[in-house]
């Protein structure tokens, strides 16, 4: 008994003195595994390699929104080619290289599978600037057309209307500048001195100001006429030959064509100091040459028949002095009859065939009627159930009809002549013109007319 209570403890202890031992290689092996566990933790995973990015040819590509610029232009200075190989960053260049142009608002391109699902289909669409601006150039040391080959050339969107924008003027005056030397600073701005606006490139000096305009050699205009014409549009703008010429262009030789004396030339223009202003005198040499008569009158872009129609209302006769302002007045007669049949944009010119040995000008009057638009919808405010049927069975336009734009006005006109309604108050005819559909909505307004139609309204308005 006494034996075994001993061995056990014994047992025991020996366990208890061999223990620190194995309990130091167990911590040991414990601090090793949870080392390595935390490590492969901290470690991350070496990445995948990149896979290279899947490209396909384009193999269409469309243009959208363009009105004045050619597509092939605009594809041309994207830089997409059909059959090349395309990633997406390649239409971020194209739009930026668009944009960079100065030519469009805004521009999108965007690319999705062909039909055949073997390449991509490709569309620019863009949305023009609408403002553009004439330029000219005044008193550089290189010829006006050397300076605008130069940035035809280097300019393939814009042509001789660019817009007036920082970014454009810039990019034009380097060009200048580069044409001219650095002798001469350019500057480009945008003016209005011969009412209209235009973009200017010119040496960068201060001028003198017109103070007094006069005029030698005219004798079939009155020199008070001359002054008077000139003065309105250049006294107090700064002085340059061409600017001068343009002004007089514009508002003295107008004063001839209504005489015939379409030749007239103004072959001096001088400058000296005004003595009581602050500025410069300009005179003006005026050879006013022969009075010329009218040739033949002859129409363009218009049939035939519509041609021998319009003789009459020009009424212009041949062998009379030719007045050219007689003969804008006829572009003016003619207009109303292509807008009473839609043509709201109508608009012409008159180009000049001159005969100096005949002394004789022959005028084509060029009419462009634009598109066609016609009667959409019909709206009546303030009209009640009773009222409203009588006056939209008289209204004459019928959805599809050419629309006539003066034909609102005049029925509400006749409806308040013919007293259809008793204490009528303001009426108003109100059109949305749909540019894009080419119909047009009209709304009529009335205000008073209640329910006291009178019994004779079935005979109102100019319809039936």
């Amino acid at each position: 008994m006494v034996s075994k209570a001993l061995s056990r403890p014994e047992s025991r202890l020996a366990g208890m003195t061999a223990g620190p031992t194995w309990l130091a290689l167990l911590l040991v092996v414990i601090a090793l595994s949870a080392f390595g566990q935390q490590k492969k933790k901290t470690t991350p995973a070496p990445a995948p390699d990149p896979q290279p990015q899947t490209v396909f040819p384009l193999e269409t590509l469309k243009v959208e929104g363009n009105g004045r610029i050619p597509a092939e232009k605009i594809i041309a200075v994207a830089g997409l080619k059909i059959g090349a190989a395309v990633v997406k960053s390649d239409f971020d260049a194209a739009r930026d290289r668009l944009l960079a142009t100065g030519a469009f608002e805004s521009v999108g391109c965007e690319f999705k599978p062909s039909a055949s699902n073997t390449g991509y289909a490709g569309m620019i669409e863009v949305v023009e600037v609408e403002q553009l601006y004439p330029y000219r150039f005044e008193d550089l040391p290189v010829s006006d057309d050397a300076i605008r080959a130069a940035l035809r050339k280097q300019e393939q969107l814009l042509g001789d209307q660019i817009p007036g924008t920082k970014d454009v003027l810039d990019r034009y005056v380097r060009t200048v500048q580069q044409m001219v030397g650095p002798a001469v600073k350019v500057s480009g701005k945008l003016v209005s001195d011969i009412g209209q606006y235009a973009i200017v490139f010119r040496p960068d000096i201060p001028r003198d100001r017109v103070a007094e305009v006069r005029f030698t050699g005219n004798e079939v205009v009155p020199t008070r006429a001359l002054i008077d014409a000139l003065s309105e549009v250049a006294v107090g703008t700064e002085f340059s030959d061409t600017t001068m010429r343009l002004m007089i262009d514009a508002s003295v030789r107008r004063l001839y064509d209504a005489r015939g004396r379409i030749g007239v030339s103004f072959p001096k223009i001088e400058t000296a100091r005004a003595l009581d202003a602050d500025g410069v005198i300009v005179k003006i040499a005026v050879s006013e040459g022969p009075s010329y008569s009218l040739g033949e009158v002859s129409f363009a872009g218009v049939s035939r028949s519509d041609a021998e129609e319009l003789k009459k209302v020009a009424n212009l006769q041949s062998k009379d002095v030719a007045n050219f302002d007689e003969i804008n007045a006829a572009l003016d007669r003619i207009y109303p009859r292509f807008r009473n049949k839609g043509y709201l944009h109508i608009s012409g010119h008159v180009d000049r065939a001159i005969d100096d040995k005949a002394h004789k000008v022959d005028v084509t009057l060029t009419i462009d009627p634009g598109e066609q638009f016609v009667m959409g919808k019909l709206e009546i405010v303030g009209l009640d159930l009773i009222t409203e049927p009588p006056i939209r069975k008289v209204w004459r336009l019928n959805p599809g009809a050419p629309f006539e734009p003066d034909y609102p006005d005049a029925f509400l006109k006749d409806i308040r002549d013919q007293g259809v309604f008793d204490n009528l108050g303001k009426t108003r005819a109100e059109t949305n013109i749909d540019e894009k559909t080419h119909v047009v909505d009209v709304k009529l307004f009335f205000a008073g007319a209640g329910a006291e139609q009178k019994k004779r309204s079935g005979r109102g308005g100019r319809g039936g």
